[in-house]
């Protein structure tokens, strides 16, 4: 049996490693602790959220030039994909960072090149595809170690 190698393999990992994640994360789920009360003076203003809200899934699809088909709506995360003349990218979104950087621990080991933002990654055919995207959305790429190839 051959397995897949290449471009294909971060893309079939990312989407296998989205369910995992999907399936821990209702495994895992429990009510959040009640947050204690808070005083507020009026002096100041209470803080928003540093990591502000993902990308939506519409943003980064637009700004790949594509519309991208949703394969996966869970709470926990939002995964989808498109094809551009650059290739075909691989979209998720997050409900946090943590998720996030779950995911993408488990999918670097399969190799690939992934463009990371506030909530959203997204998995693309080779750095220099992702480099458009980072300019007009942010974040950084990151790679993928890989496990080598086989025969």
């Amino acid at each position: 049996m051959r397995f897949p190698s290449g471009p294909a393999l971060p893309l079939l990992a990312a989407g296998a490693l989205s369910g995992a994640i999907v399936v821990a994360g209702y495994a895992n789920s429990a009510p959040a602790p009640a947050s204690p009360p808070t005083r507020h003076t009026g002096h100041t203003a209470p803080s928003p959220d540093p990591a502000g809200p993902p990308a939506s899934m519409a943003r980064i699809a637009a700004a790949l030039g594509c519309r991208a088909d949703i394969i996966l709506d869970a709470q926990e995360l939002r995964e989808g994909g498109c094809t551009t003349r650059a290739g075909v990218f691989r979209i998720l979104t997050f409900s946090s960072d943590a998720k996030k950087r779950a995911w993408l621990t488990e999918a670097q080991a399969y190799g690939g090149s992934y463009l990371v933002g506030t909530r959203w990654s997204v998995t693309g055919p080779s750095r220099n595809a992702l480099l458009p995207l980072r300019d007009s959305l942010g974040g950084t790429v990151e790679s993928g170690a890989g496990h080598g190839h086989s025969p």
